[in-house]
């Protein structure tokens, strides 16, 4: 089964990671670098999440919307206002608050050496990409 970031280095052939570099001015380097510091958060949310019947069916649901789909096969939708305001409302629901939220930014910062503010913009385009 591939992770989280074999899923995001290989949306739209590998343009997904690319789409994100250009977005927020970074390299290559550090997009993956801070891809890979955010993914485990996501995880740890998924997870959370679907812990219990009531979380894994919601979660089912929207997968099998399909609603989604389209900031995964053109990440540059996940950068519009629309993709933005869903990544968000995605990062409530994985993180429960903004305050969460920018501690996993922070600690991505420190981990991958990417800014935090850019981590922050990062995020609801990548929840958006990723679900």
């Amino acid at each position: 089964m591939p992770t989280l970031f074999d899923m995001l280095t290989q949306a739209q052939n590998g343009n997904g990671m690319q789409a994100l570099a250009q977005q927020y001015g970074l390299s290559m380097q550090q997009t993956q670098a801070a891809v890979a510091a955010l993914l485990p958060a996501f995880s740890q949310g998924l997870q959370r999440n679907t812990a219990d019947p009531y979380g894994l069916g919601a979660f089912m649901t929207a997968m099998a919307s399909g609603q989604h789909a389209k900031y995964f096969e053109d990440a540059t939708r996940a950068f519009s206002p629309q993709g933005v305001d869903e990544g968000n409302g995605i990062l409530g629901h994985l993180f429960g608050s903004k305050d969460l939220s920018r501690a996993v930014a922070s600690q991505a910062a420190q981990a991958s050496g990417v800014n935090q503010q850019i981590l922050q913009q990062m995020l609801p385009a990548i929840a958006s990409m990723v679900m």
